[in-house]
């Protein structure tokens, strides 16, 4: 894949989501349910005007909205998982998930979407063979550093 934009920190990979749908009206999250679920909500936050929708796993009758509240971006009511852009987030491609790239885009086979992105952390997409295996217009890799002192 041919890098596009360099993004720094969770502020850059914030505002890069946001330049990246900016054109999209509905956008559809589909991760592993608890490890990814904070991660849509989070890349939710700088676009909740849009319709946005949580998919755990690999199954379309629990997806639901996303909602700006009091208390920040929570999952709300029932809805469809039809979207502008689907965004597959890395912990699909975990090993412990158990979701193989074919069983990735079988299911996207059975979408409506007119855009497909990923966004993962330490290049698991590419590790994992999605890259390859799957059609995606854009792929966020997110590299995290850190240390904790004492």
């Amino acid at each position: 894949m041919e890098k596009i934009q360099d993004i720094k920190g969770l502020g850059g990979m914030l505002n890069g989501f946001r330049d990246l749908v900016k054109d999209d009206k509905k956008i559809v999250f589909i991760g592993s349910p608890g490890f990814c679920t904070p991660f849509a909500l989070f890349l939710g936050y700088p676009v909740r005007e849009k319709e946005l929708v949580f998919l755990p796993g690999l199954d379309m009758q629990k997806a639901r909205r996303i909602v700006a509240t009091e208390y920040g971006m929570e999952l709300e009511s029932a809805t469809s998982a039809e979207a502008d852009i689907v965004v597959v987030l890395g912990g699909m491609a975990m090993p412990k998930i158990g979701v193989k790239p074919e069983e990735m885009v079988e299911f996207l086979g059975k979408m409506k979407y007119k855009k497909l992105m990923g966004v993962c952390f330490m290049s698991l997409f590419e590790k994992a063979g999605w890259c390859q295996a799957l059609p995606f217009d854009f792929v966020m890799n997110v590299t995290l550093e850190g240390e904790i002192s004492r």
